[in-house]
């Protein structure tokens, strides 16, 4: 009886004997094509996160700049009653930032507009512009 079980076995088609328990190779290439267009996104997009935080940072900065120029201006430790404009170099958290002050009239000849611009040093682009007024003081 094991004979003919075997033989019996032996004469089957051998697509009922193929085992279907794996993928084809075509399966697991369309597969990692997938996931290699889904990681190429997401490291794009970590990029560009990491450059729009690089960009606030320097903007946070530039801005503090500008207001230490305001209230050193405040304060009478810059004078600009010589000249309507200044520029000048700062150095605030291991970097250059240049600034120019721009001291302007306004139509109550006791009050002056006080606009200061800041630039990083490595770069032309205006980062920050912040205006003020000051007292004028005769």
């Amino acid at each position: 009886m094991s004979l003919e079980v075997m033989q019996a076995a032996m004469s089957r088609p051998k697509s009922i004997m193929k085992n279907n328990s794996g993928f084809t190779l075509i399966e697991v290439l369309v597969s990692l094509a997938i996931i290699g267009i889904a990681l190429t996104a997401v490291i794009k997009s970590t990029s560009q996160n990491i450059k729009d935080t690089q960009y606030l940072q320097q903007k946070i900065i530039a801005n503090w700049v500008a207001a230490d120029i305001i209230n050193e201006a405040r304060a009478g430790l810059i004078n600009l009653s010589k000249s309507n404009e200044i520029s000048e170099e700062t150095d605030m958290l291991n970097q250059i930032w240049i600034w120019k002050a721009n001291l302007e009239d306004t139509p109550n000849p006791r009050i002056k507009a006080l606009h200061v611009t800041v630039f990083h040093k490595d770069n032309d682009q205006e980062l920050a512009q912040l205006s003020s007024y000051l007292y004028a003081q005769n």
